[in-house]
């Protein structure tokens, strides 16, 4: 961990505090598996839309870490696509006023780039389900969540081990909207 140690000293404070906030929060597989050139990315990433959108830069700093500046979703392969997604996205948000709009648009965008499809390989990753054009509910939603914290938007996912109506998991979105956790169901527009 000493390549982390190096990075640290030669951040300025607000980078440093976010690789710091990263370093200690993820999980030890993902520091030893993935550059800090990567969290770096995310980090930068989540510190530009601070100062670009008024609804990232009101979040109170526990949750612009937990669920802006944080890459991880799930178990899913990581890979730098926020600025990707942010591109295709940023448009449609211009003029929208409220957070429910813009969470609505985001989902929108989602379902028209993937649509279900049940598999049991690995969990794909966001950039993987963007690419395929398809995944399951587990993949639609880190997909989802992945899309929102993109354009900083507060968003996590959430679980079920066992779905009532299915015998199975099932796992769908919670963004913040009005300081409320609103749920919704990934790639579904309405």
């Amino acid at each position: 961990m000493e390549h982390w140690s190096e990075l640290l000293t030669a951040l300025e404070p607000e980078r440093c505090r976010a690789m710091e906030f990263l370093r200690e929060h993820l999980p030890e597989s993902d520091l030893d598996c993935y550059p800090p050139s990567l969290f770096l990315s995310f980090a930068d990433h989540a510190l530009a839309l601070r100062r670009e959108a008024p609804w990232c830069a009101g979040l109170e700093q526990e949750l612009f870490d937990h669920y802006v500046l944080f890459p991880r979703v799930n178990d899913e392969d990581l890979s730098f696509h926020r600025a990707l997604f942010r591109d295709a996205l940023w448009p449609r948000l211009s003029g929208l006023d409220s957070d429910e709009e813009r969470v609505l648009e985001v989902n929108r965008w989602c379902h028209e780039q993937a649509s279900y499809q049940f598999q049991d390989d690995r969990t794909a990753s966001p950039l993987t389900v963007f690419r395929n054009g398809s995944g399951r509910c587990g993949e639609e939603s880190a997909f989802l969540v992945s899309a929102l914290r993109s354009v900083g938007i507060a968003a996590r996912q959430v679980y079920s081990p066992r779905w009532a109506h299915c015998d199975d998991n099932h796992a769908w979105v919670e963004a913040l909207c009005g300081g409320q956790w609103r749920f919704l169901g990934a790639c579904e527009p309405e």
